[in-house]
């Protein structure tokens, strides 16, 4: 993961619920931690030595995991569809 794509990453989380119920840094630590897991980089020092709760930002990551599996399932098709069945309507 590049840095354009670490970047997408986080501001893809302004689309979501996520600023609202998370502090920003904790959403900023999930971004990394995924970013550090898909480029197989060990941040389990780093994370320790920032003494901040793994198991929430394993969290907010899944949060965030969880915003693109459901955003995958939007096909053009479907899409399409339903903007048929909208203009359809009197």
């Amino acid at each position: 993961m590049n840095v354009d794509a670490g970047r997408g990453l986080v501001n893809d989380t302004y689309k979501m619920d996520l600023i609202l119920v998370h502090p920003p840094h904790l959403i900023a630590l999930a971004c990394i931690y995924i970013a550090s897991v898909l480029r197989e980089k060990d941040t389990t020092a780093w994370f320790e030595e920032l003494r901040v709760d793994m198991n929430v930002v394993k969290n907010i990551s899944m949060e965030i995991l969880d915003f693109y599996e459901s955003h995958r399932q939007f096909t053009d098709e479907r899409i399409n569809a339903a903007v048929q069945k909208l203009t359809l309507r009197p």
